[in-house]
């Protein structure tokens, strides 16, 4: 009997809805053999210049980027990891 596979299957992707997506969009094209991307981000930015935040929103996400979400941190970095080594350390002397 053959051994259990786990993961996904070889040259499957784990984005299906990405690569549908892409697969569309290579093979749709209008009259004018101009690429359903192009079509697509033209619609993009007209929805954003008509005032669509979230078109105006994807648009600046794809220029500049995400913008970098701050992270706040206090207290120990270590979240009290270095006080267990002592605490062990402190055991293993003992013994």
């Amino acid at each position: 009997m053959p051994a259990a596979r786990y993961g996904r299957a070889a040259g499957k992707s784990d984005k299906p809805w990405k690569d549908a997506i892409a697969r569309a969009v290579k093979r749709a094209q209008d009259g004018t053999k101009t690429k359903w991307l192009d079509v697509l981000a033209d619609k993009l930015v007209v929805e954003g210049a008509g005032g669509n935040i979230l078109a105006i929103k994807e648009v600046g996400d794809r220029l500049d980027g995400k913008a970098s979400q701050p992270v706040e941190h206090s207290g120990d970095a270590l979240g009290g990891l270095a006080e267990a080594v002592r605490a062990l350390a402190q055991l293993r002397a003992k013994q």
